[in-house]
């Protein structure tokens, strides 16, 4: 009997130990699960604290912008980016943003230039050769890819080749929409367009600066070698707003008086300018040519002694006509792909414009770099020895003083926990509100 007691003893004690022993087990599972859902929750907050901070950083380069629009510095080239990079950092509360991006003399506050670099949806194919790791066969699939139909250049491909691919895929037929889309193009490896810069955001990442730790591949210099990433863009949009901020007068359209006024012109010029812009095709004849040659014959205004006594424009009167005016195709919508910002551009950016020559390309950086405040307007040009009226139209149809798009480089990061979060957006001032045109976030 008493050993019947003693075994059952020893049975109830075994279960409750064992039952103690399940209980703690399901309880430190509960608080371990409740550990990691806190953990998680807490950096889900901490997360969505550095995007918004991120995103904070992207609304002060967008006010910055718009301020620069609405109020331009016309003494100075570089206001806007000085305006970008005054607003390239801040704190609010526990969250912290900075806006930078790599250049090659390196790291830069505020947004970058996309008219720094070469619109790819303007080069011609004499300028595509002189990019590094280009050919003629790739040069000519570019041409084949952006143009509207299906016959190939000499040594390019159309949608033949690519449907012919294991991973099919038909060519757009139109402009480029990202760089990134050059990879998709017959011949061209991820590496030409990307470089070291794998995520194409601009900045030097630590993955990008480890030799070959991890990916990508390099060389650990400290430096971003961006390929052609680095060179070449498709979001920069020339036209736009005018310098005076207001939407830019279409000469096809606008009539003799409107001219007068808002260029500060005399009747007789104001009348001419009206006349005369019913015939010419571009811009630069303005420049290339004086205003009593430009009138056609029959006009309204000139005959005999009265066109005697029009007064040509002035150098001043002509870059206010830039600045200000248009001509139709851009104003109903036309093509407007992105000219090289002469004052924002590298150094030997320009060496990658096959129509401007090697003796008027070092000429217009010698002049550019000799001058604290960049060139004002595109006739300032003409302070450069080597620039004729007839060299500067043809710049004109590659070059301009003045951006329309930028890429702001935002990285947020939550003090608290040190997490961080990247927001790349492309905004746009050639309409007010500034716009942004596209995001991406990591």
């Amino acid at each position: 009997m008493i050993r019947q007691e003693n075994s059952t003893r020893s049975f109830t004690t075994f279960v409750v130990l064992w039952t103690i022993a399940i209980a703690a087990i399901v309880v430190a599972g509960l608080q371990s699960a409740a550990w990691r859902g806190a953990a998680s929750g807490r950096e889900t907050v901490a997360r969505t604290r550095a995007k918004w901070a991120a995103r904070a950083g992207v609304e002060a380069q967008i006010a910055a912008l718009t301020f620069a629009t609405q109020t331009p510095d016309t003494s100075s080239a570089f206001g806007t980016r000085e305006d970008l990079a005054g607003a390239a950092a801040g704190t609010l509360g526990d969250v912290t943003y900075w806006v930078e991006h790599e250049e090659r003399t390196g790291i830069k506050e505020g947004a970058a230039d996309a008219h720094a670099k070469l619109n790819i949806n303007r080069l011609s194919r004499d300028s595509m050769l002189l990019l590094p790791d280009m050919d003629e066969s790739i040069a000519d699939s570019i041409l084949d890819w952006i143009d509207a139909d299906d016959d190939p250049n000499d040594l390019g491909a159309e949608i033949g080749q690519y449907l012919s691919l294991k991973q099919s895929y038909v060519p757009r037929n139109a402009p480029f929409r990202s760089v990134e889309e050059l990879e998709l193009v017959s011949g061209v490896r991820a590496e030409y367009v990307r470089g070291e810069d794998w995520n194409l955001n601009g900045v030097l990442d630590p993955n990008e600066n480890d030799g070959n730790l991890s990916w990508p591949p390099d060389n650990a210099d400290g430096k971003l070698d961006a390929g052609w990433s680095a060179l070449l863009t498709c979001v920069s949009e020339a036209g736009g707003l005018a310098v005076s901020g207001l939407p830019r007068l279409d000469l096809t359209i606008a009539s003799a008086e409107e001219v007068q006024n808002r260029l500060k012109l005399d009747s007789q010029q104001g009348q001419a300018v009206a006349d005369a812009s019913q015939t010419v095709t571009s811009m630069a004849d303005f420049i290339r040519t004086p205003l009593r040659d430009l009138v056609p014959q029959g006009a309204t205004l000139l005959s005999g002694r009265a066109q005697t006594a029009l007064q040509n424009l002035t150098n001043e009167q002509i870059a206010l006509l830039l600045d200000e005016c248009t001509l139709g195709e851009e104003a109903a919508g036309g093509p407007r792909r992105g000219k090289l910002n002469i004052n924002t551009c590298d150094d030997e950016l320009i060496e990658y414009i096959a129509e401007i020559t090697p003796g008027v390309a070092d000429a217009l950086i010698l002049e550019r770099n000799a001058r604290s405040g960049g060139f004002s307007d595109l006739m300032d040009l003409l302070s450069v020895p080597a620039v004729t009226n007839e060299i500067l139209a043809q710049l004109y149809e590659v070059l301009d003083v003045r951006s329309n798009v930028y890429v702001v480089t935002s990285r947020g990061r939550d003090t608290g926990t040190g997490l961080e979060v990247e927001m790349v957006a492309t905004i746009d001032r050639s309409t007010l509100p500034v716009m942004i045109k596209e995001t991406r976030i990591r």
